[in-house]
């Protein structure tokens, strides 16, 4: 992300964001940061008109988004919808991020990850013709002041752990090569099969948008698949039903089908994927209390 950062609004005037060498107290230019948004806090308790204006840091391998969200006073909400970031967890090293003087939520005009994407539905009705656009990293952003994620928002963006799709179940047939069931072949199993009574609920293993739906498919049979943060994926096969539609998006543990017998398969399981970038991935490196 650069320092240049352009508005399309008579609000916002700013061309070049000065740089906080060091988010301390014995640092000038973040004395003056913390004291613009001190005037603006104050601004907005007595009804009076902000002062809106821009700067950057360049984050180090020990900063996270609660600990800058403290240090700058200024909602964690702002932070990361200013800057992209996806999820709390995110790793910040080497990043530079803008930094508000003011609170704000930054929506973006084209969403590029889960939670980008559910801002953009939740606030549609706060964008109006008059909401200024402003322009960081070769990125634009609708400027909604002093809004905050929804329930819902800070639902998907506080989700940063995996879990299991199925309560109970009973493992299978594990990750890696096996003596395939139905063809007698030694061939790789991308997943994993958990096998449980036909019926079962299946649950998202993390938050998402679902990116595919397949039905009566050969192998897979009725089918889920959901993107997640972060490049990965996991992939719901052989379901009786599926609850679910194309670019619906799901929390952790939404119902979103149950198992079944559909596809290529010799008994009710649910055959699990984790995607890495489009590759297989073991689960367990993802979801350690899986069925041993």
């Amino acid at each position: 992300m650069t320092a240049t950062v352009l508005f399309y609004s008579s609000a916002f005037c700013q061309v070049a964001a000065p740089k906080i060498p060091e988010l301390a107290s014995r640092d000038n230019v973040f004395k003056q940061y913390q004291q613009d948004i001190m005037l603006n806090n104050m601004a907005v308790a007595q009804g009076k008109s902000q002062t809106f204006f821009f700067y950057t840091y360049d984050a180090s391998k020990d900063d996270n988004l609660l600990e800058l969200s403290a240090r700058c006073s200024l909602l964690y909400d702002t932070i990361a919808s200013a800057n992209g970031i996806a999820a709390m967890n995110e790793d910040l090293t080497g990043r530079t991020l803008v930094l508000p003087t003011f609170q704000a939520l930054f929506v973006p005009l084209a969403p590029e990850s889960t939670i980008e994407i559910i801002m953009q539905k939740q606030h549609a009705s706060s964008v109006t013709e008059g909401t200024p656009i402003i322009t960081f990293g070769g990125r634009k952003f609708y400027v909604l002041l002093g809004e905050r994620f929804s329930g819902t928002e800070r639902a998907f963006f506080l989700d940063t752990n995996f879990r299991l799709p199925l309560e109970k179940s009973v493992l299978t047939s594990s990750f890696g090569y096996r003596v395939s069931p139905i063809s007698g072949a030694w061939k790789f199993h991308n997943g994993i099969d958990m096998a449980a009574p036909r019926g079962t609920t299946v649950f998202a293993c993390k938050g998402g948008t679902v990116t595919q739906v397949l039905k009566n498919d050969a192998v897979y049979g009725n089918c889920i698949t959901i993107r997640h943060d972060g490049g990965i994926t996991s992939v719901y096969a052989h379901l009786d039903e599926v609850y679910v539609k194309k670019d619906d998006t799901v929390r952790s543990g939404d119902r979103i089908g149950c198992v079944g017998l559909t596809g290529a398969t010799t008994g009710p399981h649910l055959h699990f994927e984790l995607r890495q970038n489009g590759s297989s991935v073991d689960p367990y490196e993802y979801i350690p209390n899986l069925p041993q």
